[in-house]
Order: structure tokens, then C-alpha cells, then sequence
């Protein structure tokens, strides 16, 4: 093990707690040693890209893609309602930890089906994305400007992989010229009539918190970029996000966790199956780290 590796470690623990640290090491050392052409990253959105907190000593969330929608002036509130009364049944389903993933799933499928259609039943145009973007502005993560920024400069494919939205996602990364060419958006895409400009359907296959997979990205254009890089740094701040590089074979698979919240349980669970975890809904410096000690 170099010791660029052991010193790297060493700082990462001063910020973050690591589960095993033999196995991080090993990551940690193959991605320094392979270098930027050798790597890609699977981020998720919602919690990962944003903070999971605009006010943490309020409680006061700041919004998902979905939240955006819903917040919206544009939208009536009877939509509001009814959409709140969706998170307020199925949320708690969703971080139970007394549940098994497999009895979550059919849940997940509910929520999302109904959700997508009362956003269907407001008939959105295009141009009213744009504008309830605008409106409801999103707090970005500590440090995610910088890695974005990172990637792009050394080529680094950036796939974000969200069950939330992704025509108010690509709008939201556009505002924050955050967005892109090496950078691929899978996500809950809306699609709308041409002739009349209005949203009457959702692209398929449905995304929710407990399906994805880069298997989706199997046939894309994006797919081709990373056949070869074998190495990968996934963020999440869901169990289910640890889904997101299954699918297509990768050598290391370096898997950071955003706990955002305060639960001494729910921490235990994510230092089993993340190799790093950090809490307190904080900044993105592991990562940036990580890129900033690769030296080729």
C-alpha cells in the first residue's frame, strides 16, 4: 500500500467514519494507482447532490425534485394535499428498518404510480419546469461544485442517478452550471405531447429509491464511456442507492454514504454496507479528497 494511500486514509477519518479499514484501503490505493482514466462516478441526486437540510436546527428540509414540483404557486392544492398525504403514507414504509427491501418494493411502485399521475393530472407544459425551478430554489451540497468541476477537467464520467425527476433535474444543474457533456442524467423523464406541449406520460421503466441500477444505462451512448474504467466512486445517501452500480462488472467499487440525518441505528446499518459514511448532512470533501490525491 503507497503511502499516498495511508495518509489519504488517515484524513478521510478525521471527517468521516470508515467501516473496515483494510478493504477501504485496498479501494482507496487501486484508484489512486489507476489513475483518472481508470475511474467513473454514480451519484445520487436528492440528498447527495443537494443537502438533506436547508435549516438542520428546524428541521426544515430542503426540497427534492418531486418537492419542487409540488411546491409550486402553479400547481393547485389539491395536488398539494393529496401529494402530502402520499409521503406521509408510504416515507415511513420507505426507512423501516423492519421491513425487508423486497416487502418496501411493491409500496415504492404505488407511491411513485400515483405521484407521477397527480402530476400528470396538472397538465405541466415544458416551459413551466423552467419556471417552478425558478421558483423554488434547491441548496446544493457543500463541495459538489468542485467535484463536478474536477470530472469535467479530467474527463471523468459523471453519471447522476436519481428517482426523482429528470427534466427538473437537468434544469436545476443547468442553473447551477453544474451540467456538463461528460455528465449523464437517469431519471423519471417526462414526456410531452408535441402537439400540445403538455405532460401526459412518464418514460418507462419507473425509477423509485429501491430500483436503480446502471443496468438502465446498458444500451445508452454514456454506457460506452465507462465500459473500460473499472473503477468507481458511488454516493448515495440511501441503502437503495447502493443499487445504483449493479448491473455492469466494475473491479473496485468504492461506496460513500451520506447519513444526514442523527439515528445511532440507522448509522450501524450504513457503516455495514457503506465503506464510508458521513454524517451530519455534510460537505462532499471525501470525495473531492479522493480526486484531489489521484496524481495522473
Amino acid at each position: 500500500m503507497s503511502a499516498n494511500t495511508v495518509q489519504l486514509l488517515a484524513a478521510i477519518q478525521k471527517i468521516a467514519k470508515v467501516h473496515n479499514i483494510e478493504v477501504t484501503a485496498k479501494k482507496l490505493d487501486k484508484i489512486l494507482k489507476d489513475g483518472f482514466n481508470a475511474l467513473h462516478i454514480i451519484c445520487d441526486f436528492d440528498g447527495t447532490v443537494t443537502k438533506y437540510y436547508r435549516n438542520k436546527e428546524k428541521k426544515e428540509r430542503s426540497p427534492g425534485s418531486h418537492l419542487i414540483l409540488s411546491s409550486s404557486s402553479r400547481l393547485t392544492d389539491e395536488f398539494k394535499k393529496k401529494t402530502s398525504g402520499l409521503l406521509d403514507k408510504y416515507y415511513p414504509i420507505e426507512v423501516d428498518n423492519k421491513l425487508t427491501m423486497e416487502q418496501k418494493l411493491p409500496y415504492m411502485v404505488e407511491w411513485w404510480t400515483q405521484a407521477h399521475q397527480l402530476l400528470i393530472d396538472q397538465k405541466i407544459n415544458k416551459d413551466d419546469v423552467a419556471a417552478m425551478v425558478a421558483e423554488t430554489p434547491v441548496d446544493i451540497r457543500e463541495g459538489i461544485s468542485e467535484l463536478i468541476d474536477k470530472c469535467k477537467e479530467k474527463d471523468i464520467p459523471f453519471l447522476i442517478f436519481s428517482a426523482g425527476v429528470k427534466d427538473v433535474i437537468e434544469e436545476i444543474l443547468i442553473t447551477q452550471k453544474l451540467k456538463h457533456s461528460n455528465m449523464h442524467v437517469v431519471s423519471n423523464k417526462m414526456i410531452f405531447n408535441p402537439e400540445t406541449g403538455i405532460c401526459n406520460e412518464f418514460a418507462e421503466p419507473l425509477i423509485h429509491v429501491f430500483n436503480k441500477s446502471e443496468i438502465a444505462i446498458k444500451d445508452s451512448n454514456y454506457h460506452t464511456t465507462i465500459e473500460q474504467r473499472r473503477n468507481v466512486i458511488l454516493l448515495g445517501d440511501s441503502i437503495g442507492d447502493l443499487k445504483m452500480s449493479s448491473g455492469i462488472k466494475h473491479d473496485v467499487c468504492l461506496n460513500i454514504g451520506f447519513l444526514n440525518y442523527d439515528n445511532d441505528e440507522i448509522l450501524k446499518i450504513y457503516l455495514e454496507k457503506f465503506d464510508i459514511v458521513v454524517t451530519g448532512d455534510g460537505p462532499m470533501d471525501v470525495a473531492n479528497m479522493i480526486l484531489q490525491a489521484i496524481n495522473h
